[in-house]
């Protein structure tokens, strides 16, 4: 393993990637492969990021399972093994992500147990790096690969719970362990929300989830193929007809969302952010889990209140409420943001005003976010190194970088069926369609922002095919 005190090459003629799990192996991997020196740190003692059950700060759980099939979260260049199931558990994923870095010798530049207290530029291509073991360096560009999961957003009205009433951010549950007897809410209308609720159901004496919005429910699997393997052999047949058709697929798959007492859907199938749950409808069905309005505060008992004048007293309350761009190592002036409030990074990972700092990840998607980790991964990497030797394609990428995502043009590809649009979580939109921001997307309140996979995957190559 080597160190941060490479005597070969100094530390200001290196990238330093912070955080070792998909998306910082995915960038050491692009940076090797074109001979950009990098030194990879991270605070947990193996490479895998939140994929390692054993970490306290991890997101997952053990009984965990994965909304997007093998097929779609694995790297291009390392299959999974055929033993493994369909849709993977946090153990087996931390373990492929070892033996990838293994592969590529990426633990050779590896420092575990290593935080990175703060990071500060001095100019472009320069940034001064303090780490947890007092150590300070200078690094000539910054690949932040940290994830979403550093900043839980919480919603105003949790600071006035009681201290009596214990509260838990996503990130933090471990399983429902502990619950028995207890009233639980959660809160939240997305996948994590709908996956610790099914968690709490098997052992709380009784569930709530707080829902703003609704959003159509999907199983895994259509019959016996993962539902975003099926969708990606689907040819094209009915265009736009499919939205209706897809939406009486969710209908007979696992039911109308409304009847089981949670909002109507504000969008058909093909353009909704969709839960995949195979156990979600039925825990509702049983009573293990009762659908809630949306928690507006907290009356003077200490109670919830729900926008629909309704109360709730809980023993615990579980935040599944986004995450807010940024990391506490970074100063909020380096990370831009709209008028808004909301997250202004290029293709979701590139400040636009700066050559020397990366963000990746800083995107939500329906399904599996590894494909656009890798390529923005390739596109960090190829941009990194046009910049150290001032080729023609770093002005490209700037110019490019300079308008808005929309302006990235994009490759024309056929439109899809049905199938071809449920991929992994069915989060694809017809181009002609204008996209409107559901009301718990998190762009006013300066969340992370749900994006739509595909048009960024598309924008992402286009950019790509600028700097190769």
């Amino acid at each position: 393993m080597s160190t941060l005190h490479d005597e070969q090459i100094p530390s200001r003629e290196k990238v330093l990637i912070v955080g070792a799990g998909p998306a910082g192996l995915a960038a050491a991997a692009a940076l090797q492969a074109l001979e950009v020196p990098f030194d990879l740190v991270d605070r947990a003692a193996h490479v895998g990021g939140i994929w390692n059950p054993d970490r306290e700060d991890s997101p997952v759980w053990p009984a965990l399972e994965m909304v997007s099939s093998r097929d779609f979260t694995q790297f291009e260049d390392m299959i999974q093994p055929a033993s493994y199931p369909s849709f993977l558990d946090p153990v087996r994923m931390a373990k492929y992500l070892r033996a990838y870095a293994a592969k590529h010798r990426l633990t050779e530049h590896f420092q575990p147990r290593t935080e990175v207290r703060y990071a500060r530029p001095f100019g472009e291509g320069t940034w001064q790096v303090e780490l947890s073991n007092g150590q300070v360096h200078v690094y000539r560009a910054l690949i932040a690969a940290h994830g979403i999961s550093q900043r839980p957003h919480r919603p105003a009205w949790a600071r006035e719970l009681p201290r009596t009433t214990r509260v838990l951010d996503a990130r933090d549950w471990t399983g429902g362990d502990g619950l028995e007897g207890l009233r639980v809410v959660v809160v939240g209308s997305g996948q994590s929300a709908a996956d610790i609720a099914v968690d709490a159901a098997r052992r709380a004496g009784w569930v709530h989830w707080s829902v703003r919005s609704g959003h159509w429910i999907l199983p895994r699997r259509i019959g016996p193929v993962p539902g975003d393997v099926l969708a990606s052999r689907e040819p094209a047949l009915l265009g736009r007809v499919n939205a209706r058709i897809a939406d009486l697929v969710a209908e007979r798959a696992v039911g109308d969302p409304a009847d089981l007492g949670l909002p109507r859907p504000a969008a058909d199938v093909l353009d909704d952010r969709a839960i995949v749950s195979d156990d979600v409808a039925d825990r509702i069905r049983e009573g293990r889990i009762t659908p809630a309005a949306d928690v507006v505060g907290v009356d003077e008992e200490g109670r919830l209140r729900l926008a629909d004048g309704s109360v709730l007293a809980a023993d615990v309350v579980i935040l599944a409420t986004g995450y807010e761009l940024g990391a506490d190592y970074l100063s909020d002036d380096l990370l831009p943001r709209t008028a808004s409030g909301s997250p202004d990074l290029f293709l979701g990972a590139f400040p636009r005003s700066r050559d020397d700092l990366v963000l990746l990840g800083q995107v939500r998607v329906t399904g599996g976010v590894l494909p656009v980790l890798v390529e923005q991964a390739d596109v960090a990497a190829l941009f990194l190194r046009a910049v150290r030797d001032d080729a023609p394609a770093a002005e490209a990428f700037r110019r490019l970088r300079s308008g808005a995502d929309a302006s990235v043009r994009r490759r024309t590809v056929p439109d899809q069926g049905l199938l071809g649009r449920l991929r992994g979580a069915l989060d694809t939109a017809s181009e002609a369609r204008r996209r409107i921001p559901a009301p718990d997307s998190g762009v006013a309140e300066g969340l992370v922002p749900f994006v739509d996979r595909d048009e960024l995957l598309e924008r992402l190559r286009a950019a790509r095919s600028v700097l190769s």
